[in-house]
């Protein structure tokens, strides 16, 4: 019997070398969106939203099928509750040791919308999933960026492109061992007033994550 050796094809890669994308949320739904990467021992997780449709935990994305502690960074790309609702609660009441990211403007923006969110909401109060007090904790834990300023974490490069839709909405290119990932979140290439359209990236992106709510 021989023994050779298989060629390189049929060897199995290193699981780090797989790019995994994995939806939390908003995979076949509107609202949640949470979308995780892992690639070469980083984890990244996109936006952090709730589903309007739902309260209390069942609102939330299905972050019970990974471990939040081992998320190296999160990302946050607009202020709109589907993509940012859940922020207070996972960065307070979960494991996350990890850094997160949104734009001066997001950060403004999403202290009085969810203000907001808490106080309009019709729920009992044993369903909140946060408090005032809560989401002011979680300003603490926020820090910002800069349209084109290129950050490095832990091996983690990226860089927010202006995305449209609604003021510091925010595209993130994301650079992992030379893999370049681009997610868009929601976009608009329409200019609107006060608001620019969406940049196109001179760059071009190995893998592009994208919003289909509207398309064909």
């Amino acid at each position: 019997m021989s023994n050779k050796r298989k060629p390189d094809s049929q060897v199995p890669a290193e699981e780090s070398d797989q790019l995994t994308i994995r939806p939390l949320g908003a995979g076949q739904e509107v609202g949640r969106s949470c979308i995780m990467i892992e690639y070469k021992g980083k984890k990244i997780m996109l936006d952090c939203g709730i589903h309007p449709g739902l309260s209390g935990m069942d609102a939330l994305p299905f972050v019970d099928l990974i471990e939040a502690d081992e998320i190296d960074l999160l990302l946050i790309s607009h202020f709109h509750l589907d993509h940012s609702g859940a922020l207070p609660w996972f960065l307070l009441k979960t494991s996350f040791k990890g850094r997160c990211f949104m734009t001066h403007a997001t950060k403004a923006i999403y202290r009085w919308l969810l203000s907001d969110y808490i106080k309009v909401s019709n729920i009992a109060t044993e369903q909140m999933l946060y408090t005032e007090a809560d989401l002011e904790a979680s300003m603490d834990k926020i820090e910002t960026i800069n349209f084109h300023e290129e950050k490095d974490i832990m091996g983690i490069k990226f860089w927010a492109y202006n995305a449209g839709h609604v003021l510091g909405a925010a595209m993130f290119m994301i650079e992992i061992a030379g893999v370049k990932i681009l997610y868009t979140g929601d976009f608009s290439r329409q200019e609107d007033r006060h608001l620019m359209a969406a940049e196109i990236p001179t760059i071009r992106p190995d893998v592009l994550i994208t919003v289909s709510i509207i398309s064909s």
